[in-house]
């Protein structure tokens, strides 16, 4: 399946990544998370010949050439990038006996979509812009797009911006492009009109409500700056430094590394890429009440709470058809493959990043994986060696009870490895095509209730039956 378009949100953007992975999936055809041309991946394969330091220092100077020039968005409509993200689904036959929403949770939040047997439709949105901070200050990053912040926020009054610097995770990215964040804090009449023509009648609305925390500088009403980003750096850490980070810094030659915007208020609230803004899940529930739709309102603390449900609800589905799983398919962040998982056996465990929470998230859920099955593992090539990166020897020392099989970063090029970007899935795809035996099911609201019920305590999850 592949997408000629270009679009104008960020092609790191989790958004996209997911819905055309659910839109796939549900076409039960393969897609690659990222569209590279011919060029571009006859450049990543030449680079990934180079040692990792030397693909480190090419890619992110490439990186400018993706950032948007910031007037190309000046005036943009919300509905701009919701119209990009309902395109993905535009080839498939509704109706549909339920629709998610809410947070792009990676192989999380796509399978389960695919679980549920519905299309995904996302609550943020990103811009990767040009104009980044070399040496890591952060009132040069902030300016980068201040104003555009507020001229986006004046122009759609039914969304919050925010200014995401994370001058650690994306410090090879940051010093020449800045994100801008968009978040739905209502239902858009787009989706609206989306969900009544392809959401059968009585069907179900899940919303995906991470509520992530993390914090952040309130810069106005509708408008907000977060320093930092998941992984195993606290804000705190971020804001007010550390030891390690002045080592970090050092090392990257960031001259500047206290990350505090003195002239604004700090705050907790929704992390920027993975937390649900407040505002949509009312006006979702509101929405239901009057067309007749049964709603629910999935309520998990973090990312990883999501990864989980997804394991055990294809664990479930694979069950139910009175099959074993084929074995484990460990994903990390934008490297998932929904349609592989659907079109075989294994059960998925997303991780959100390759840093030490998520290894330890994967040290708790390996005792949960079948035995004597492959376990096929992507590490992620991320390409910045950050204070809280999990080294390679890590990852072994986890899996070495299990036959598996690395088809992400080489092991001698973890973790800036070009060559993966293009060819990782390859080896799982074959194997899948090889092993085919789809799961052809898909889990009712009654089980996905009971699913969460026997998962979680009985406030994660809000439902209203109508």
């Amino acid at each position: 399946m592949k997408i000629n378009r270009k679009p104008l949100e960020s092609s790191e953007s989790s958004s996209p990544i997911v819905t055309r992975a659910v839109a796939a999936g549900l076409a039960n055809q393969y897609i690659d998370a990222y569209q590279f041309n011919a060029w571009q991946q006859l450049a990543l394969r030449g680079i990934g010949l180079f040692p990792q330091s030397v693909a480190r220092w090419i890619i992110s100077r490439f990186e400018t050439l993706s950032g948007l020039q910031p007037e190309k968005v000046r005036n943009l409509s919300i509905d701009q990038l919701i119209g990009e993200r309902l395109a993905d689904y535009r080839h498939l036959k509704s109706p549909f006996p339920a629709i998610i929403v809410g947070s792009a949770l990676g192989g999380a939040t796509a399978h389960l979509s695919l679980a549920l047997s519905g299309p995904f439709l996302p609550q943020a949105f990103v811009f990767t812009l040009k104009g980044g901070s070399k040496d890591g200050d952060i009132n040069t990053y902030f300016h980068r797009s201040a104003d555009l912040a507020i001229k986006i926020a004046e122009n759609n009054p039914h969304i919050l911006t925010i200014q995401h610097y994370d001058p650690i995770h994306d410090e090879w990215m940051t010093r020449y492009v800045n994100h801008l964040r968009l978040k739905l804090i209502d239902l858009p009449d787009l989706y609206r009109e989306f969900i009544k023509k392809n959401l059968q009648p009585g069907g179900v609305i899940y919303y995906l409500n991470c509520q992530a925390k993390w914090l952040r500088y309130r810069l106005g009403e509708r408008r907000v700056f977060q320093v930092g980003g998941w992984g195993d750096i606290s804000p705190q850490e971020y804001i007010y430094g550390s030891e390690r980070i002045d080592r970090y810094c050092k090392k990257v030659n960031l001259n500047n590394c206290r990350w505090q915007l003195t002239d604004y208020p700090l705050e907790e609230g929704p992390e920027s890429e993975w937390g649900s803004e407040d505002g949509l899940l009312e006006a979702l529930q509101e929405y239901c009440q009057h067309q007749e739709y049964q709603f629910f309102s999935v309520n998990l603390p973090d990312p990883n709470s999501f990864s989980w449900l997804a394991f055990k609800s294809q664990q479930y589905l694979v069950q139910k058809s009175g099959q074993e799983a084929s074995g484990v398919f460990i994903e990390m962040f934008s490297q998932f493959d929904a349609t592989a998982v659907k079109k075989s056996r294994l059960l998925p465990l997303w991780l959100v990043f390759n840093t030490v929470d998520s290894l330890e998230f994967l040290r708790a859920a390996i005792q949960n994986f079948p035995k004597d099955k492959p376990v096929f593992f992507s590490p992620l090539s991320t390409f910045t060696l950050t204070p809280d990166i999990v080294p390679w020897s890590d990852w072994e020392r986890v899996l070495d009870r299990f036959d598996w099989k690395n088809i992400g970063s080489r092991k001698s090029h973890y973790p800036a490895d070009a060559k993966a970007l293009i060819s990782w899935s390859k080896l799982l795809r074959d194997w899948v095509d090889h092993n085919l035996e789809p799961i052809t099911m898909h889990l009712s609201s009654t089980e996905f209730e009971s699913i969460l019920i026997n998962l979680f305590n009985d406030g994660t999850i809000k439902k209203v039956k109508l």
